[in-house]
C-alpha cells in the first residue's frame, strides 16, 4: 500500500536496560502524521466514512489495521494510536518484542501477534477521550506529563497489565465524558438561542406574534431544564448509565428550543419588511446648478441650425 511504504521509516532508539544502562537499537516504524495524511489523499471522498456514518445510533469508527512481517511500531513505541479522524493499528509476527517499558527490574514484552488490547485502548480514547491512568495534567508546566504511579489495574491503557476489558472506572469516566460534553454543547445550543432573541428589535407591531408563540418557547425550554435538573440528579447519584440514555432526548429538546426560537423571529420580520418600510426621499438642492448648466450646455451644442442659403 503506498499510505503504508510512505509512512515507514528506520530509526535508532536508544533502549534503556534494567541494570542502568543504554544500548541502541535500529526500530522500524510507521509515522503517524504521514500515515494519516496519505490516507486522508486516498479518501479524498470522504470514503472513510460508512453508509451509516450520519446515523444518530451508531459512530462509525475507521481503524486501519497493518499487518507487517517484520517487527513494526508507530511513532516509534506504539502498536496502535487514536489520529483526528482515524485508529491505526500494526501487527507483526514477534511475539515477545522487548517494550521501552520496564516493571519491577524486568522489561515489558509485548506480543505484537496480538495488539487487541492497545487496539481496544486506542479505540477508546478516539471515541470517549479515554487516556491512560499513568498521564496527569501538570500545572507547573500546563501539560500532559507521564506518572508511573498511577499505571494500575488491569485494563487496556495500563501498560503494566494485560487485560483487555475496561474496568468500571474506566467505564464511568466514558460515560461522565459523554455526559459532560452533551450537557456543554445543551448550553451552547439555549444561549445562542436566547441571544438571537436579545439583539431582536422589539416592535409594537411584532408584540402580538411574539406573544402567540411565546408559550411554546416557554414550553420547550422547561423541558430543557428539567432534563438538567435529570441529569444533574443522576449524576449527583453514580448513576452515569441511567444519565447517558437521557442525552439524545437532551440533544433533542436544545434543537426544539432553538427552532421555535427561529420560527418566532421569522414571523417577526415579514411584518418589519412590510408594514414598515419606509422610502425617504430627499432633495438636494446644491446639485440644482450644476444639473441647469449641463442641460444648457448639451442644448447649445445640440440645438437645431437653421440652413445658409447658398449664392451663386
Amino acid at each position: 500500500m503506498m499510505a503504508f511504504s510512505m509512512a515507514r521509516r528506520a530509526a535508532a532508539v536508544p533502549l534503556l536496560l534494567v541494570n542502568g544502562t543504554y544500548k541502541s537499537t535500529v526500530s522500524t516504524y510507521l509515522d503517524s502524521a504521514i500515515l494519516q495524511h496519505q490516507l486522508q489523499k486516498l479518501n479524498e471522498h470522504n470514503s472513510l466514512k460508512g453508509r451509516h456514518s450520519n446515523h444518530r445510533s451508531t459512530l462509525e469508527v475507521p481503524i486501519f489495521w497493518f499487518i507487517h512481517n517484520e517487527p513494526i511500531l508507530l511513532d516509534k513505541h506504539y502498536q496502535a494510536k487514536a489520529l483526528s479522524n482515524m485508529v491505526v493499528v500494526v501487527q507483526s509476527d514477534d511475539d515477545s518484542w522487548e517494550s521501552h517499558l520496564q516493571c519491577n527490574g524486568r522489561p515489558i514484552l509485548w506480543d505484537l501477534r496480538k495488539p487487541v488490547k492497545a487496539a481496544i485502548a486506542a479505540t477508546a480514547e478516539y471515541v470517549s477521550g479515554l487516556l491512560p491512568p499513568h498521564l496527569v495534567y501538570s500545572h507547573a508546566h500546563e501539560t500532559a506529563i507521564e506518572d508511573w504511579t498511577w499505571s494500575v489495574g488491569c485494563n487496556p491503557s495500563a501498560v503494566t497489565s494485560e487485560g483487555s476489558q475496561l474496568s468500571e472506572f474506566q467505564q464511568d469516566v466514558i460515560a461522565r465524558n459523554y455526559i459532560i460534553t452533551s450537557v456543554e454543547e445543551s448550553i451552547q445550543v439555549i444561549n445562542s438561542a436566547i441571544q438571537q432573541l436579545v439583539i431582536e428589535r422589539t416592535t409594537e407591531k411584532g408584540f402580538k406574534i411574539f406573544k402567540a408563540h411565546e408559550s411554546k418557547m416557554v414550553e420547550k425550554y422547561n423541558a430543557v431544564v428539567s432534563l438538567w435538573r435529570r441529569v444533574s440528579a443522576m449524576s449527583k447519584g453514580l448513576r452515569y448509565g441511567d444519565a447517558v440514555k437521557l442525552m439524545s432526548m437532551l440533544e433533542d429538546a436544545s434543537n426544539g428550543f432553538s427552532s421555535a426560537v427561529n420560527s418566532t423571529i421569522s414571523s417577526l420580520h415579514p411584518v418589519q419588511c412590510t408594514r414598515e418600510r419606509k422610502v425617504d426621499v430627499q432633495l438636494d438642492l446644491t446639485t440644482l446648478p450644476a444639473f441647469l448648466a449641463v442641460f444648457l450646455l448639451l442644448w447649445f451644442l445640440l440645438r437645431p441650425r437653421r440652413p445658409k442659403p447658398k449664392i451663386n
